[in-house]
């Protein structure tokens, strides 16, 4: 009898429309350099997560009692003490840039969609996060974009990573320097 993974579990138990933007969006991620997006699904089955560890990106599909969702962000390491804590990168605000030199629609529907931080750590929240685009700005939850659930929104994902991709193409091609790490105590969290 022929194992199943974890991953074909869960595709099976989703409606066919959220199951064939999944398997897309699983194919078109892990087929990305230099970004090398790694899946891995949660002990209870309800989330696959992809990262991008080097440059610190993630990208998550969750059910949680029958809804779904996905998001997007430039995730924290929390290892060790809340003066450690880092992220490795955030391109938010030069990404979105470059997008909206050939499709400002979808910089303006990630930036619109940035998760805004109330601070639920109150001001000093270490997640905290000051983005700008088009003259507007944001305080984030650390750069995660909550996306809606259709067609579109799978698409914009896909074409966000994609302008990742390039932006860090490019930057390998210039020999930039690998992303240091942004110690959160250390950050900007304010407008």
């Amino acid at each position: 009898m022929e194992k199943r993974s974890r991953f074909n579990d869960i595709l099976l138990e989703l409606p066919e429309e959220y199951r064939k933007e999944i398997l897309e969006t699983d194919e078109f991620l892990k087929s990305l350099r230099p970004l090398r997006f790694k899946r891995s699904i949660d002990k209870h089955g309800t989330k696959i997560t992809y990262i991008a560890s080097v440059y610190g990106v993630s990208y998550t599909f969750r059910v949680s009692s029958g809804e779904y969702t996905h998001e997007l962000n430039w995730y924290i390491v929390y290892n060790g003490k809340p003066e450690t804590w880092h992220r490795k990168a955030d391109y938010m605000n030069e990404i979105l840039d470059d997008i909206s030199n050939t499709d400002p629609k979808l910089s303006e529907e990630i930036f619109s969609s940035l998760v805004k931080c109330n601070g639920c750590h109150g001001e000093r929240c270490l997640a905290r996060t000051p983005y700008s685009y088009n003259n507007l700005k944001k305080l984030t939850c650390h750069g995660r974009v909550s996306l809606g659930i259709n067609h579109n929104d799978f698409n914009d994902a896909r074409e966000f990573f994609n302008y990742l991709n390039i932006f860090i193409s490019k930057k390998v091609a210039n020999d930039d320097p690998l992303p240091e790490k942004i110690i959160l105590v250390n950050s900007k969290r304010s407008l």
